[in-house]
């Protein structure tokens, strides 16, 4: 599907669900927008976002390109009321459902954490943070590997602001500069995945335990309220856990 961004694109996209496609369930409905499954004539998902949240230059900046660890955008068409966005389904697991069954082994918690450091690359490349890293948000496919969905709140970096103007993100995931403290940056993203990582390894959240050694280290790097004492960019986080893997 391709068109320009006008509200015929809109009316395009649902035309061609409703004759090509079948509604299978809706994956999330929430105030800023609704996730829906749909399933072609030919068998292949698809999924539709109508996003009220209106961060359509994240969307944008995505559409059309196969980057690691990340679903493809197929389409993105703006209207008056709401963005409709066009999304490859990513078949598989939430981590939040694999995590029901216990805490993974160090080895493949850390796989994870770095399948997620390349995904976060991919994102602050393009100046996107994602702002909502967690268990919910990630799929584990079949195969083992994790991919980040849900750029629902997600936001290009600007040095104008001082502080978010919205409290967005999920608590116990989100950094406290989410909550008006200061900006958002692209070390919120590493707060949230130090915490999502502690929740594979121990089950708990960061405040409550920590691994020891190396990891309990990288963890407390990760999750520290100041901001500049963090890992300053993923790179240096995936170098770390890296440095994790290959010790094993």
């Amino acid at each position: 599907m391709c068109g320009t961004d006008t509200s015929s694109l809109t009316d395009y996209i649902e035309n061609t669900l409703r004759t090509e496609y079948a509604f299978v369930r809706t994956l999330s409905d929430r105030a800023i927008g609704k996730t829906e499954l749909y399933r072609k004539n030919t068998g292949e998902f698809l999924v539709k976002i109508t996003s009220y949240h209106r961060n359509d230059h994240v969307f944008r900046l995505l559409r059309g390109k196969a980057l690691q660890s990340l679903p493809k955008i197929y389409e993105v068409a703006s209207a008056q009321d709401a963005l409709t966005v066009l999304e490859e389904y990513v078949d598989g697991n939430t981590l939040a459902e694999v995590l029901e069954n216990g805490t993974l082994p160090t080895g493949r918690a850390v796989s994870i954490a770095l399948d997620l450091c390349a995904a976060l690359k991919e994102l602050h490349t393009r100046n996107i943070i994602h702002r909502d890293l967690k268990p919910d948000n990630i799929i584990i496919r079949p195969d083992g590997h994790a991919v980040l969905i849900d750029f629902g709140v997600a936001r290009l970096t600007s040095d104008k602001k001082r502080g978010d103007t919205m409290n967005l993100g999920t608590i116990g995931y989100a950094a406290p500069e989410q909550f008006g403290i200061s900006q958002s940056d692209p070390t919120t993203d590493i707060y949230a995945l130090g915490v999502v990582l502690n929740e594979m390894l121990l089950g708990v959240h960061p405040t409550i335990d920590m691994p020891k050694r190396r990891l309990g280290r990288i963890i407390n790097r990760c999750v520290t309220t100041q901001i500049s004492k963090r890992y300053p960019s993923v790179q240096d986080l995936e170098k770390a856990l890296s440095s994790v893997s290959h010790q094993r």
